[in-house]
């Protein structure tokens, strides 16, 4: 991606870095990959795998790691303490300046009784229910739906097609076996600096509010039901539900098209690999696999014991 030109010491300013040198003038008009990039891009390296491509690229300037020991006379090497990180607040610094400071598309469907703040950005195809509230610098994608009394927090995103505040799944069997519907009574409470993906759908309470607490991400697709709560940094992957009246603690990792069901309690520091089905409580800072789960360690036992049975 090209932009307009930067000086690399004003990159390094703007991130907090220390500039090379002799190089604070070097303009620097482009970001791109190790591959791709030419004299006038900022890369980064950040997995030793990709050394080789560091070594051969081409970019003006590559962030890389305060030990890394690397060669490369096309480029300006930048030692950053983590380059993966400082390269992605670059780009949201490049992102910013591209995007509408703010704005509420004449295309969106935005009730006179909902209350939007004036710096938030609302794309074209979107709507905001009566009685929604959305916050500072928080962007609703396109064709995104804030429904009636969903809570929306400062600095959130919300991408295209996602859903916030729709009827949770409750029925009620009656002695023929029929059901019958629970009204759906709660909110959603969505705290600032979340990032919920695109086409993921967020149930609205059965009474009370589901929350999602500050700097959770959350990918596309994700479905999270009616009265579940997400700890504060957690990230979630695509895919993957968790089933109502189930808490999820802080700074969890949980890999995609990972399903949990319903009335669980999962600490903190919980770190679930990709398809895993979670029917148990999890206590904090265990890293748990399979279907049902199992703790990591004893999954890969019992797996070992599973491949002798066929030998």
């Amino acid at each position: 991606m090209k932009h307009e030109a930067l000086t690399l010491g004003a990159i390094c300013a703007n991130l907090q870095l220390t500039c090379p040198a002799g190089k604070e003038q070097q303009p620097i008009t482009g970001v791109a990959t190790l591959q791709d990039a030419g004299p006038g891009d900022l890369s980064f390296l950040s997995n030793p795998k990709y050394a080789d491509q560091a070594k051969d690229s081409k970019a003006g300037a590559i962030f890389v790691g305060e030990n890394v020991a690397l060669t490369n006379e096309n480029s300006t090497l930048v030692s950053v303490k983590d380059p993966y990180l400082s390269f992605a607040l670059h780009l949201r610094f490049i992102e910013a300046k591209y995007s509408p400071a703010s704005g509420q598309s004449a295309d969106a469907i935005i009730s006179k009784d909902a209350n939007v703040h004036s710096t938030a950005i609302i794309c074209a195809g979107a709507i905001v229910e009566a009685g929604a509230s959305i916050g500072e610098h928080t962007f609703i994608g396109h064709g995104a739906k804030i429904l009636q009394g969903s809570i929306i927090g400062n600095n959130v995103t919300i991408k295209s097609g996602a859903v916030i505040g729709s009827e949770g799944f409750g029925f009620a069997p009656d002695q023929k076996g029929h059901y019958h519907r629970i009204p759906q009574l709660g909110i959603v409470r969505i705290e600032d600096n979340v990032s919920i993906g695109a086409n993921t759908t967020v149930d609205r309470a059965a009474l009370g509010e589901t929350v999602i607490e500050e700097g959770a991400k959350i990918d596309n697709l994700c479905m999270i039901a009616h009265n579940v709560r997400i700890g504060a940094h957690t990230v979630m992957a695509a895919q993957s539900g968790v089933a109502g009246s189930t808490t999820v603690g802080k700074h969890c990792m949980i890999g995609g098209q990972v399903g949990i069901i319903g009335h669980l309690t999962l600490g903190d520091n919980v770190k679930i690999y990709a398809q895993s089905g979670v029917m148990h409580d999890v206590p904090s800072n265990k890293t748990i696999f399979g279907s049902p789960s199992l703790e990591h360690r004893h999954f890969l036992k019992s797996f070992a014991a599973f491949k002798k049975q066929g030998e």
